[in-house]
């Protein structure tokens, strides 16, 4: 039965993933076997998973910090318990595919790297430890977080990729840190302060070494486009790869950084701009070598889709691109745009 904070948890979740990438309904009966469950919930990007297990408590009349602090305890060794089982089902069962939060069936990647994440739930637990340390050569490290610093995260970082690369750094961090009570950061004049028993220090510190808080900020105004952006993706794509293509561009749009989505940001406009001045053809292209995509767009009169066949010939050591994504911009009608999408992943 699923309880109020899991309910709770598992909204936010696809507020700031969207519903593509969260399965909240993970139970499964092997062949043979009674009926199992996966974590409570899974943020699944394809090549990564997030997996959370909850613990919440449901009782209002507590209030001794050092009893909710045993239950913590108590409920943080039950969760620790629960995400080994999920990682250990994915990596060596045949799992069925799970319905995520649009309805689609996914198959989970078994080769998927999988970060843990234990979120609780509990307004009187005011310090808490940040990670639950291993205590064997079998064991793992999983990073723990309050309900409320989980939506500190992912308020702070935006987007996907961010919070995954932000788990990573955390456990690094306190790991090298676990007994420090102050650190200073200086970057291109920007100080940034840390106090690693503070709980959302944290968040900042990440952001003030990876791009500089200033640096970061500027890269924020871009998002609110981005979004309503990727609002959009579902309804209007196509796809030469395989079904559940919604899925698979989400989660690749889901793996880009402030810096890409600036960039990517400002191509789009750039397209939009051409269609108002009734300029209609090519307007900029995006390319990442590591992640091998190639994103091309264009302006159209009336949402003509180019060929593959010729963005392919005009791509540059095109053998070294695995996806090439088209984005046609037109008019809907004299006020709104179009934006229509064309994915194309290469054998």
């Amino acid at each position: 039965m699923v309880n109020k904070s899991e309910k709770l948890l598992s909204a936010f979740s696809k507020l700031y993933f969207f519903n593509e990438l969260v399965h909240d309904n993970l139970k499964f009966i092997p062949s043979g076997s009674t009926e199992k469950e996966l974590a409570d919930i899974l943020l699944n990007l394809g090549d990564i998973i997030i997996a959370i297990q909850l613990k919440g408590r449901e009782k209002e009349d507590i209030s001794n910090e050092d009893e909710e602090i045993k239950w913590l305890k108590i409920k943080c060794r039950e969760a620790k318990k629960q995400i080994k089982k999920t990682i250990e089902f994915i990596r060596n069962e045949d799992l069925p595919c799970f319905e995520n939060g649009s309805n689609q069936n996914i198959k989970l990647n078994k080769h998927a790297k999988i970060i843990p994440l234990i979120v609780f739930n509990n307004n009187i637990i005011k310090e808490y430890e940040h990670v639950l340390w291993k205590h064997s050569d079998e064991g793992m490290d999983v990073n723990c977080m309050s309900y409320e610093d989980f939506q500190k995260m992912c308020e702070v970082l935006i987007t996907p990729i961010e919070i995954v690369e932000y788990l990573e750094w955390r456990l690094e961090f306190y790991r090298k840190n676990r007994k420090v009570d102050i650190l200073i950061h200086d970057r291109e004049e920007e100080i940034t302060i840390m106090k690693p028993k503070n709980n959302n220090s944290s968040v900042y510190y990440f952001l003030s070494e990876r791009y500089g808080i200033k640096n970061a900020q500027e890269l924020e105004v871009y998002m609110k486009e981005f979004r309503e952006f990727f609002q959009k993706l579902p309804s209007h794509i196509e796809t030469k790869s395989e079904e559940n293509a919604d899925f698979e561009i989400i989660s690749f749009f889901a793996h880009f950084n402030r810096l890409e989505i600036n960039l990517f940001i400002e191509r789009l406009n750039l397209a939009k701009t051409r269609v108002e001045n009734g300029d209609y053809y090519f307007a900029g292209s995006l390319r990442n070598i590591q992640r091998k995509y190639q994103i091309v767009f264009f302006s159209s009169r009336c949402r003509d889709k180019i060929p593959m066949e010729l963005i392919l010939d005009s791509i540059p050591n095109k053998e070294e691109v695995s996806i090439v994504l088209q984005i046609i911009v037109s008019f809907e009608s004299f006020e709104d745009f179009k934006i229509d999408f064309y994915y194309c992943e290469l054998s």
